[in-house]
């Protein structure tokens, strides 16, 4: 498999987590009474969440890291493949989240939104242009370091 089929395969598999969540947090908002079109999980909607609808986020989000952490172990086939999957599949998953939130429900307005980025290990505010730039950073390294996993390989 070259690099790019495997960057490819990666980029499909964040395309569909990265849906799944926006649709868990489309689903999330409609119980919670959060407008569907427009409005994000800013401070005070989050705030205002039963603690075990945080808890289900938060268990939420450690399952999707779990999940994109184990496919870079398996997939990877040595160390710095394994990493730059994690890294590329965690980017990836954020990007695309926003993405489909913004198909789904028409929210953010503007990158300047503010969101609740995290909830692990307590909720993390910014504004939505800010996960997107780490993501897209975190990607770049992660393809860097496959690429570097790939010629490593070829040496051996």
């Amino acid at each position: 498999m070259t690099v790019l089929s495997y960057l490819i395969a990666l980029t499909a598999l964040c395309l569909a987590i990265g849906y799944v969540d926006a649709v868990a947090t489309f689903y999330v908002r409609g119980m919670l009474r959060v407008a569907q079109e427009g409005g994000g999980f800013a401070q005070a909607v989050t705030e205002a969440m039963p603690p075990r609808i945080v808890a289900l986020e938060q268990t939420r989000q450690a399952a999707t890291l779990l999940l994109l952490l184990t496919v870079a172990i398996v997939a990877g086939r040595n160390l710095h493949q394994q990493f730059g999957t994690a890294l590329f599949a965690v980017g990836g998953w954020t990007v695309c989240r926003y993405v489909a939130i913004r198909t789904i429900t028409d929210w953010p307005g503007s990158l300047t939104e503010v969101d609740t980025v995290l909830y692990l290990p307590h909720a993390i505010y910014a504004p939505v242009w800010m996960p997107i730039v780490i993501a897209l950073g975190v990607m770049a390294i992660g393809a860097t370091l496959i690429r570097a996993g790939a010629r490593a390989l070829k040496r051996t």
